[in-house]
């Protein structure tokens, strides 16, 4: 199962296209020890607006782990932290593990990233993980791509929450998603299953 490590920051005013620049070089760093590495920036975030999502996806538990030793020892990477320092405020980090739940998504690539995050109450795992199939098979049938339920490891108060996460081309693509929610088919998986998170993060 993936493993994907993030870094959610607040980029300090005036300095978007420096803090962007920044995570270019780290991309450089941090990519050559393994992992499909990628920076969004937030379009419609609630409490995370003017942030950032730098995320590393690794194929599972161990290459984060042999990524992460090699890291460690690596100079340039410090000389990165570095030198992205006074640029934005680090807001969260997390760990996330990608959890079975009996669907195979289409995997695909997308600029626009959206997340929707829950906590799940004890004993209601079973359900959030039909339910997640459910989902994220009717986003895909929507043009979503690369649709997966997550749950979060390391992250603070943010521990155990699970996420649903999937991808879209353009924001177009994204809007054409979105209103599916309020079709005839749309409705009835929101019956069944219950409604999305609020708060979805582009």
């Amino acid at each position: 199962m993936r493993a994907f490590y993030s870094t959610t920051a607040r980029v300090l005013d005036g300095q978007l296209e420096a803090s962007i620049a920044s995570a270019a070089a780290a991309k450089k760093v941090v990519g050559r020890h393994g992992g499909d590495v990628r920076l969004f920036v937030s379009v419609a975030a609630g409490e995370q607006a003017d942030s950032t999502l730098f995320s590393v996806e690794y194929e599972d538990a161990e290459a984060l782990g042999r990524a992460f030793d090699a890291m460690n020892t690596d100079p340039d990477l410090h000389a990165v932290r570095s030198s992205g320092a006074g640029l934005s405020t680090t807001t969260s980090t997390a760990i996330a593990y990608e959890l079975a739940i009996g669907f195979t998504s289409n995997r695909g690539r997308g600029s626009v990233l959206e997340i929707h995050s829950f906590q799940v109450k004890p004993g209601r795992m079973e359900e959030f993980l039909a339910t997640s199939a459910d989902k994220c098979a009717f986003v895909e049938a929507n043009g979503a791509l690369n649709a997966t339920a997550l749950q979060l490891a390391y992250a603070g108060m943010a521990t155990g929450m699970a996420s649903l996460v999937w991808q879209h081309e353009s924001l177009t693509a994204h809007a054409r998603s979105a209103a599916a929610w309020n079709s005839d088919a749309g409705i009835a998986i929101q019956t069944k299953t219950g409604p999305l998170a609020p708060g979805p993060r582009d």
